[in-house]
């Protein structure tokens, strides 16, 4: 929570520099945008976790427009965020979106330090050509626990839709076809992922379905660098210029079109 804490406060500092900076990683919004979305965010898993229930976004009040009433009521949202979560027991159940049945608390920190975490960056990137220093890596146990989320919870879900053997006869075959011609289902072999600055390790064949493990094994392709590179790589935000690439280059290619 101490981590998610001064990451969300780098954002709003970051953002307030030029509200209307394209951010573009996420680029559908400007700064001000991603400061609504982050501190909606933090409403929304406080009201679930106190709730133990799912929540749609409709119930929560809406996120000001007016950038000079932002800093407020992100603060606001962020400090009940941090005093909700930080406070419940971690093995409480709630409702959660994870693809294991994953029903704790704690699935929820970990998830809110590794979105703001990265939106940080986000911001501090599309800053970049108007103040320095250039963004600062993610912490790395935070990176570490990305890292991890992304490869139990949303890899194999991203993987499923990329295959084309998960069509069933209501796809139509242009549909097919147009799949096919964008790469994605070319994504095939096995993948190793190998940080150097911690204990994050992990295998996958990207072929068979089955969930990654964590473990050094040969593969087809790997990819080593620091856990803040790896997760940024892993949500498509490279570079790659800081990362060594071993075996099959075209996997990494094709990785691009894994967008969650």
């Amino acid at each position: 929570m101490r981590v998610a804490g001064l990451e969300a406060r780098a954002l709003l500092a970051a953002a307030e520099i030029k509200w209307d900076k394209n951010v573009p990683h996420c680029p559908e919004w400007d700064a001000a945008e991603l400061v609504r979305h982050t501190g909606t965010i933090f409403g929304w898993m406080t009201a679930v976790v106190e709730s133990g229930e799912r929540v749609g976004f409709g119930a929560l009040g809406p996120a000001p427009q007016n950038p000079e009433d932002l800093p407020p009521w992100y603060e606001a949202n962020l400090g009940r965020a941090l005093d909700v979560l930080g406070s419940a027991d971690p093995a409480s159940e709630t409702w959660t979106f994870s693809s294991t049945g994953d029903r704790r608390a704690s699935w929820w920190c970990r998830r809110l330090a590794v979105e703001v975490s990265i939106h940080r960056w986000d911001v501090e990137h599309a800053m970049a050509g108007i103040a320095d220093p250039p963004p600062a890596t993610l912490d790395g146990e935070v990176a570490q626990a990305g890292i991890e989320e992304f490869m139990i919870e949303f890899l194999p879900g991203l993987l499923a839709r990329a295959r084309p053997d998960n069509h069933d006869g209501a796809a139509g075959r242009g549909d097919q076809e147009k799949e096919a011609r964008s790469g994605i289902a070319g994504i095939s072999g096995t993948f190793h992922l190998h940080a150097t600055d911690g204990a994050a390790e992990w295998w996958i064949d990207l072929d068979a379905g089955e969930p990654a493990v964590q473990q050094h094994a040969k593969a087809d392709m790997a990819v080593r660098g620091t856990r803040s590179d790896l997760l940024l790589w892993l949500t498509n935000r490279g570079p790659l210029e800081s990362l060594e690439l071993f075996g099959d280059e075209a996997i990494v290619e094709l990785w691009k079109q894994l967008q969650r």
